[in-house]
């Protein structure tokens, strides 16, 4: 993953051609191309990709959420489980 470049607005790894660096209050962070762009457009647009990137930061919450019940389950012996 080092090859990639955190995007502080989308949330995402980017490769770092994609990418410009911000000036921001809290100083300089990188953001991809497509969310400057995605900024640059009128209201309705901007909504739109506002909903769409928020569903994809749920769906890869929800999948991160799984992915570690799956993996305590697994860990947890079978007598821990709950007893009949």
């Amino acid at each position: 993953m080092s090859s990639k470049v955190y995007c502080y607005h989308c949330m995402t790894y980017h490769h770092p051609e994609t990418m410009r660096k911000m000036v921001t209050r809290s100083g300089e962070r990188w953001r991809c191309i497509r969310s400057i762009e995605a900024a640059r457009r009128n209201p309705d647009e901007r909504d739109a990709f506002g909903e769409q990137q928020s569903e994809l930061n749920r769906l890869k919450a929800r999948s991160s959420l799984e992915g570690r019940m799956l993996e305590r389950r697994l860990l947890t012996p079978s007598c821990q489980r709950g007893l009949d």
